[in-house]
């Protein structure tokens, strides 16, 4: 049986090893990233790009809570570990070397993507309404809190 690309339903699955093995600058996508979506969405910012990462992640297909990691290292969103999983809330951590030049305030708005993203894919496995929080102690330590509703 043919395993189907988590990236398939986000991506033309036939641009997605030819991207992976481009090796572009990260300024680009860094502009993007700063600049557009702060400039489009001003103080707006936050929930929408928590908005649409909810909904990007309901389309990656993952079937445990480590489900998310693989995806996000692919989409060069950073490194995503799975730091403690309860019944009522998973962990992760995430780190990027950007992260170190940005200051906690404008973390706290643009990783508002990463959080929807990571809340959509555990939504989507388990089936039941999910909430992510980001928790930034320094642009080194990173969490994401993720709830599933009962």
């Amino acid at each position: 049986m043919k395993d189907t690309d988590q990236l398939a339903a986000l991506l033309p699955p036939h641009t997605i090893p030819v991207a992976e093995r481009m090796h572009m600058p990260y300024l680009g996508y860094h502009l993007l990233r700063e600049t557009l979506t702060n400039a489009l969405l001003g103080d707006s910012e936050s929930p929408i790009l928590y908005w649409l990462g909810k909904d990007i992640g309901r389309k990656i297909p993952v079937q445990s809570s480590t489900g998310p990691i693989l995806p996000f290292i692919r989409l060069g969103l950073g490194q995503l570990d799975l730091v403690e999983e309860t019944a009522d809330a998973i962990v992760y951590k995430l780190s990027h070397t950007i992260y170190n030049y940005q200051t906690p305030e404008r973390l706290s708005r643009a990783l508002s993507l990463e959080a929807g993203i990571i809340a959509g894919s555990i939504e989507q496995w388990k089936g039941k309404d999910t909430s992510a929080q980001l928790e930034i102690e320094s642009s080194s330590r990173i969490l994401i809190k993720v709830r599933t509703q009962k």
